[in-house]
C-alpha cells in the first residue's frame, strides 16, 4: 500500500510537469512572428545578434532554447538574413554586449533581464503576453486563442529602442 501511494505520487507529480512544459512551450508560429517583430526594429539598426536566452541549472530550460533557436534558424530567410541567432546561458547575459534582442525561455527571472534590455537596448521577447502585463518583458507574442502581440511600452520607450512606422497598428499595450 506505502508503494502504491508513492507511485501514485511520483505519477501525479510527472503528469503535473509535463503539463507546465507543454504550456510553457513556444510553438514555431510564436518564433516565426517574433522574428517579424525583429524587423520592424528601427533603433538600433547596427545589430544583429538574437540570443535565446537559458538557465543550465533549470531542467528542460537548455532543450526548450535549442527548439526555439532551431525554429529561428529554419524561419529566417536567408536572403534577409539580419539575425545571428545563438544560445546563450542567463548567467553569462551580463557579459553580452551589442545584442538585437533576447528570447527568454520558461521560467528565467524576466525582471532581471528586462533591466539588462533596457540598460543595453535590447528588445526583450518572451512566449505569452503574461511577462508584458507584469512587467517582465518588452514583448510578448501568443497564439491561443487569437494572435497577438502585447508590448510594455514604458520599457521599450526606456530602453530606447525605436519600431519602424506601422508597428503600433499591430500591437496590444499593455
Amino acid at each position: 500500500m506505502y508503494f502504491r501511494k508513492i507511485a501514485l505520487m511520483a505519477c501525479g507529480g510527472a503528469l503535473a510537469l509535463t503539463g507546465l512544459f507543454a504550456e510553457a512551450a513556444v510553438s514555431p508560429l510564436e518564433v516565426k512572428i517574433e522574428l517579424r517583430v525583429l524587423d520592424f526594429i528601427a533603433e538600433p539598426a547596427d545589430r544583429s545578434v538574437v540570443a535565446v536566452l537559458y538557465d543550465r541549472d533549470r531542467s528542460g530550460s537548455a532543450e526548450e532554447a535549442a527548439a526555439i533557436l532551431r525554429s529561428l534558424q529554419d524561419s529566417a530567410d536567408p536572403a534577409r538574413a539580419k539575425i545571428v541567432p545563438r544560445l546563450v546561458e542567463i548567467h553569462a547575459l551580463a557579459g553580452q554586449r551589442d545584442l538585437k534582442a533576447v528570447i527568454l525561455t520558461a521560467g528565467l527571472d524576466g525582471a532581471m533581464v528586462l533591466k539588462y534590455g533596457v540598460a543595453n537596448q535590447t528588445l526583450v521577447l518572451s512566449a505569452g503576453t503574461n511577462c508584458v502585463k507584469e512587467r517582465r518583458c518588452m514583448v510578448g507574442v501568443t497564439t491561443v486563442p487569437d494572435v497577438e502581440i502585447g508590448v510594455n511600452s514604458a520599457a521599450i520607450k526606456e530602453g530606447q529602442i525605436r519600431f519602424a512606422d506601422g508597428f503600433q497598428l499591430m500591437v496590444k499595450e499593455y
